[in-house]
């Protein structure tokens, strides 16, 4: 028997999934102009991206999974939960990507990636040298940054398919792993309510 995904679990997910994207879009904006404008250590230039794509998203990614399991109320079980998160966390996804890569990086900050790049090349040689690498180490170092950012401009179209594949199947195990944390009904909509519910 398949999974029947109820007009209500779509709505809410959906809605809950475009306001977890444009937080995480802003973050990512806001990551982006601390390391190009204010940020100069090569710690920051690694720790503010940290901190904005990983450890704030968390939580909020969390309170956004109470604020969907509260309006499903009774309607909450480990299946629902799975398809409401997946959902939810895909809807966000694709939000944050059109929205950074295709509006952002296009109409506002058209060289962003090679802002991004150039932070890089000049934190790499200061922190590299804090470690007493030799030169011929912090120029191999550079070189691989360089041909990192290259590869990424010669991405091809299947490249990206195949990117969007992988990131909707790590969703999807991350999804079940919030469900599986989740699953129990928002407090006062008990299992035996459930029960008399359905």
């Amino acid at each position: 028997m398949g999974i029947v995904i109820s007009r209500d679990l779509k709505k809410y997910s959906i809605i809950n999934g475009l306001i977890l994207g444009l937080v995480l879009l802003a973050f990512n904006i806001i990551s982006f102009y601390l390391i190009t404008t204010i940020v100069k250590s090569p710690l920051g230039v690694i720790g503010v991206p940290y901190v904005f794509s990983i450890i704030l998203p968390i939580p909020c990614a969390i309170i956004m999974v109470y604020k969907l399991r509260a309006e499903m109320k009774w309607e909450w079980n480990f299946r629902v939960a799975t398809s409401g998160i997946f959902i939810m966390f895909l809807v966000s996804y694709f939000i944050i990507n059109i929205g950074r890569d295709q509006i952002f990086a296009r109409f506002i900050e058209p060289n962003m990636g090679q802002k991004i790049e150039q932070v890089l090349l000049d934190a790499a040689p200061v922190a590299l040298k804090k470690a007493n690498a030799t030169d011929k180490q912090i120029a191999d170092k550079q070189k691989e940054i360089k041909d990192q950012f290259d590869a990424q401009d010669k991405i091809t179209i299947g490249q990206q398919i195949q990117s969007h594949v992988t990131y909707t199947i790590l969703i999807f195990v991350v999804a079940l792993i919030f469900a599986a944390l989740f699953k129990r009904p928002a407090r006062g909509y008990d299992t035996v309510t459930i029960s008399n519910a359905q």
